[in-house]
């Protein structure tokens, strides 16, 4: 971890991500920018006015978390549209981290268009973490679901790069449908062909994608992937749910998978979205 951007409207919410994004860079010995995007909508006397308030808002907030100056920071504040500025200053900046509180749910528009969560983390390059908890405790427990994708090989890495002392258990969900109505018994010694095409996947996924230090083969599991899920979360009681950001076929680079669209919208934990390398 070189370079984290945690990134913050000043509400309550992103408060808690600040406070991690301070937590994770003195762990990791990352360097940190924390960014402020205001609404470039904003006329230009009144933004004016409000800027040197911000600035000073931030800085005072962002002091008061560095521990007397032993957590080195900047402070960015930019007019402009946050999915579009957070990305390309997330770039610009070389930050492999991008870290974000909760999105304000407003239930009946989110039904109908793509939340500003969602935009930063399809056109975010770096990995994402969005943090639903306070930043009292370190991440020890790591819950990871696996789809033997290039993305999840990253979000195994991301989350052993944030939390390297943490226990990371993952997991692969499959569905086995008309369980009882085949001849094969999903649940026999011989298995089905569904956990069988599973676990030949597994084989090829771990012959090319090297699983970080301390963490064992993704376990297969039968059952439909929100109900393993939440199985595993109970179980487990994770501090970070690790995923791929995209779907293993058809639109990857343009949406993300959407069980991870999902959880972005409703997280039960703190969520780490990753990416596959690129280029």
């Amino acid at each position: 971890m070189k370079h984290i951007l945690a990134a913050t409207d000043l509400s309550p919410r992103a408060d808690r991500a600040v406070e991690r994004a301070f937590r994770l860079a003195k762990e990791t010995g990352a360097a940190l920018t924390v960014l402020t995007v205001t609404d470039d909508a904003i006329p230009e006397p009144l933004a004016s006015r409000l800027r040197p308030e911000t600035e000073e808002h931030l800085r005072q907030f962002c002091d008061s978390l560095s521990q007397g100056g032993a957590i080195p920071f900047k402070t960015r504040v930019v007019a402009g549209d946050p999915p579009v500025d957070i990305p390309r200053i997330a770039g610009e900046i070389g930050a492999n981290l991008v870290v974000l509180g909760l999105h304000r749910r407003r239930a009946f528009l989110d039904a109908f268009r793509e939340t500003t969560l969602e935009r930063v983390v399809r056109l975010s390059a770096p990995t994402v973490l969005l943090v639903r908890e306070h930043a009292d405790h370190a991440y020890e427990r790591v819950l990871a679901a696996v789809d033997f994708s290039p993305a999840a090989s990253a979000a195994l890495a991301a989350a052993r790069a944030l939390a390297p002392k943490a226990d990371i258990r993952a997991f692969h969900a499959v569905h086995v449908p008309f369980t009882g109505y085949t001849d094969d018994d999903p649940r026999g010694q011989s298995g089905s062909s569904f956990l069988k095409a599973a676990a030949d996947s597994r084989r090829r996924w771990m012959d090319t994608a090297a699983l970080p230090e301390g963490v064992d083969p993704p376990e297969i599991v039968e059952g439909a992937l929100g109900a393993v899920l939440n199985a595993e979360i109970g179980r487990v009681k994770p501090h970070i749910l690790a995923v791929g950001a995209h779907a293993r076929h058809g639109l990857a680079d343009m949406v993300l998978g959407s069980v991870a669209r999902d959880l972005v919208r409703d997280p039960p934990a703190d969520l780490l979205l990753a990416k596959p390398e690129t280029g």
